[in-house]
């Protein structure tokens, strides 16, 4: 059986560092974009993107393999800055992942803690087996 879906954190990880990098009108040259999951953020500003639990969809009759996976992502920024620099940023992902065809299901909500401006988006869509992201 193909594991296509296994790599869709990753495709989409690789595709958002590359697409925040190559924007020249981004404030934030020295954004740290990763899926390893940190207890502490020790670089600002930081974007964590991660899958959440995929979910299988589309299944035949035969049932042998993955037609299809509804996958939800979410986002979370950390700066050290403003409230503003986070909305930015959070607004330049969305920006990206409805380049990759996939819906916002929760708009960035973003508040400050010790002088650090947390924020957090959540995106989702049913990526098929031949889909190209």
């Amino acid at each position: 059986m193909d594991k296509w879906f296994s790599e869709i954190e990753n495709t989409v990880l690789t595709r958002l560092d590359y697409m925040l990098a190559q924007r020249t009108d981004a404030p934030y040259p020295s954004l740290v974009v990763t899926s390893a999951n940190q207890n502490q953020v020790t670089a600002f500003p930081t974007l964590y993107i991660h899958e959440l639990e995929p979910v299988e969809t589309g299944q035949d009759l035969v049932n042998q393999s993955i037609n299809a996976v509804i996958s939800t992502f979410e986002a979370q920024v950390w700066t050290n800055e403003t409230e503003i620099e986070c909305r930015k940023i959070l607004a330049d992902v969305i920006s990206e992942m409805k380049g990759m065809r996939f819906n916002v299901t929760a708009f960035p909500n973003v508040q400050t803690d010790n002088k650090i401006a947390w924020g957090v988006a959540r995106f989702r869509r049913m990526i098929g087996s031949g889909d190209t992201l």
